[in-house]
């Protein structure tokens, strides 16, 4: 009886460990699939934007809808330009708006869609070259609709640049303080460091804690894979929400920096307290932000991954009082996996 017994035990956890193969694999195939046609898409729309280039006298009248144009050049510009699976210190982001061509039916012209590509190429690589960042590299394009002014549809284009770091693992997570080590102060405001001079040249506490926000929440492609991220939703509380700060998670909330009247001693935090700051965020951005409804997109889809952690910081002077604080934005998407790199996608640069 015990040899029988130890026998269907033995046969139960070989089926349960084939099933569980057998789904990853299905699993797996099915990520690669949608990865794949997502890919495709994005490549068909590549040479249609090169044809039309190559022709700019052919007016055939091809037209796709306003949001699949949306997602065609964001798509396209992100999988041509960005480096997600670099890590960043320091960001910086810019604004602009552009115009495109709608018509009555609210469709666009590949012909337009392909000028609108080639201006707006233009425009983000004028201001990626306008940040002084050190060894900067391009991170993400966020392209969203804006007003619509008669045949005319405002674009709005947010771009990412940052810092590239050397990629470092993970440290251990102490039980109760993490990623900050015991020891040194970190002055807070724009540009501030560690009290014992600046870390890394430009990386000041905001840097640090998205840099670490980003090792620990964003993975990184398996080897010989790549993701491709579409569909880019950038998530940010409104001032009138940002909550002081307090060491003391009974008396404030886990949220974004922010003080009042600040002295200069109030700029420097120790290291419990940045420690803090770094739990708040995440909290902040796995809970906060992604369930966060700003009325407009409302709360993040289910199916949208994490792709970047930006922080930036500001001191700013008002009637001779000061304020300090900080700006977290989330960015999510939808992130599909392929291949690294197919043979039909070219990197570039701006």
């Amino acid at each position: 009886m015990k040899r029988l017994y130890l026998l269907l035990v033995t046969l139960l956890v070989a089926s349960m460990a084939i099933t569980t193969v057998s789904c990853k694999k299905k699993q797996t195939t099915t990520e690669t699939a949608q990865g794949e046609a997502t890919l495709a898409r994005i490549m068909d729309f590549k040479q249609q934007v090169d044809y039309y280039k190559a022709n700019p006298d052919v007016k055939d009248g091809e037209a796709v809808t306003l949001d699949e144009a949306i997602w065609n050049i964001e798509a396209l510009f992100n999988l041509t330009y960005s480096y997600p699976e670099l890590s960043y210190g320091r960001t910086e982001t810019a604004d602009t708006v552009l115009y495109l061509p709608v018509g009555a039916d609210n469709t666009v012209l590949l012909t337009d869609l392909t000028v609108f590509y080639g201006q707006m190429y233009e425009v983000i690589s004028n201001i990626y070259h306008s940040i002084e960042l050190d060894s900067k590299q391009f991170i993400i394009l966020d392209v969203e609709l804006g007003e619509r002014h008669g045949s005319q549809q405002a674009i709005r284009l947010q771009s990412v640049q940052g810092s590239v770091k050397g990629i470092q693992p993970p440290t251990p997570q102490p039980t109760i303080w993490a990623p900050f080590a015991d020891g040194p102060d970190w002055k807070y405001g724009e540009n501030g460091g560690m009290i014992n001079g600046v870390l890394d040249g430009q990386m000041d506490a905001a840097d640090t804690l998205a840099n670490m926000l980003n090792a620990f929440l964003v993975p990184q492609a398996p080897d010989g894979q790549a993701y491709i991220y579409s569909e880019i939703m950038m998530k940010e509380l409104p001032y009138s929400l940002q909550i002081p700060f307090s060491c003391n998670p009974y008396q404030g909330e886990y949220c974004e920096f922010y003080m009042e009247d600040a002295e200069e001693a109030d700029k420097w935090l120790n290291t419990s307290q940045m420690n803090f700051q770094y739990y708040g965020e995440r909290h902040l951005v796995l809970s906060v932000l992604r369930d966060y409804d700003d009325g407009i997109q409302g709360a993040v889809p289910s199916y949208f991954k994490l792709y970047i952690v930006t922080i930036e910081d500001y001191q700013a002077s008002y009637n001779q009082s000061i304020t300090i604080g900080h700006h977290t934005k989330a960015y999510y998407a939808q992130r599909e996996t392929i291949y690294a790199y197919n043979n039909d996608v070219i990197k570039g640069n701006l």
